[in-house]
Order: C-alpha cells, then sequence, then structure tokens
C-alpha cells in the first residue's frame, strides 16, 4: 500500500506541470497571413483555390458593409469569404451545438499597400473552455493555417 501513495503523487504532478505547460501557451486569438503583393481579386482566387484543396466547400463572399449600405457604395478593400465542411459541420454540432459559433468557417480579407491580410478567429482559441469541442477545433485550427498558407503564397 506504500508504494502507491508515491504513485499517486507522481502522477498528480506529471497533470499538474501538463496544465500548467498548456496554460502557458495560450491559443492566439486570431490566426494571419498576408499575400503580399496580391490584389484583392487574385488573392481571392487563391483562397477559394485553397479552400476547394482542403476539402472544404465555398459558401460565399460579401463586403463588409453587405446590405448596411448600397451596393455600388460597399467597401471593396475588405471582403469576407464564407466555407464550410458539411460532414464535419454535422458532426461536430451533434457533439455541441455551441459549434455553431465557429461553423460555417469565415476568413477577411483585408486590402493593404502591400498585398491582402487574410484574417480568420482561430478556432482553437474560441473552445478553449469547451471540452467537448476543443480537439475538432484543434484540427479546425490546423486546417486554417494550412489554407491560408496556401493563400498566401
Amino acid at each position: 500500500m506504500q508504494p502507491r501513495i508515491p504513485q499517486f503523487f507522481l502522477i498528480l504532478i506529471l497533470v499538474w506541470l501538463g496544465l500548467a505547460a498548456h496554460a502557458a501557451e495560450p491559443e492566439p486569438m486570431l490566426l494571419t497571413a498576408t499575400a503580399r503583393g496580391k490584389t484583392m481579386d487574385q488573392a481571392l482566387a487563391a483562397l477559394g483555390q485553397a479552400i476547394s484543396d482542403h476539402n472544404y466547400s465555398f459558401v460565399r463572399q460579401q463586403a463588409i458593409d453587405s446590405r448596411l449600405v448600397p451596393y455600388a457604395e460597399e467597401v471593396r478593400s475588405v471582403r469576407l469569404v464564407y466555407f464550410c465542411n458539411f460532414a464535419r459541420m454535422d458532426r461536430v454540432l451533434r457533439l455541441d451545438p455551441r459549434a455553431t459559433q465557429m461553423m460555417p468557417c469565415r476568413v477577411t480579407l483585408v486590402e493593404t499597400p502591400a498585398g491582402v491580410d487574410l484574417i480568420a478567429v482561430n478556432p482553437a482559441w474560441m473552445s478553449q473552455n469547451m471540452p467537448v469541442l476543443h480537439d475538432e477545433c484543434q484540427d479546425l485550427k490546423s486546417d486554417y493555417l494550412a489554407i491560408l498558407e496556401e493563400a498566401s503564397l
């Protein structure tokens, strides 16, 4: 019986260290990439191709102020692109309906003098307090990063 007590404390310390290490590296709120030297149209085309290449479906794109101003007055330098993997969406919604906060996926494109910035909210950051969804959101984060990287080349 005596040897189990030190094992218990060893396991407890290892778990605590694991949690401390996880807490020491917080998830970033945003995932970003820059498509240097590209126009908005080129960046949109590259993002559409990257979305398709990673087994997602393009849903829609719109101006940041869509339906808030007349079409002719919409801001052309900021676009929102929505995409989704519907099988994944179905799976995560069955796990937890709060997944609607992350689905469908969205990337914001902002045209700058250097090119186009691609910005997405990190689903792993959003799911930090949702243990049921966190593993799925870590996978989704990996997909976002791959899509952003490919679109920015």
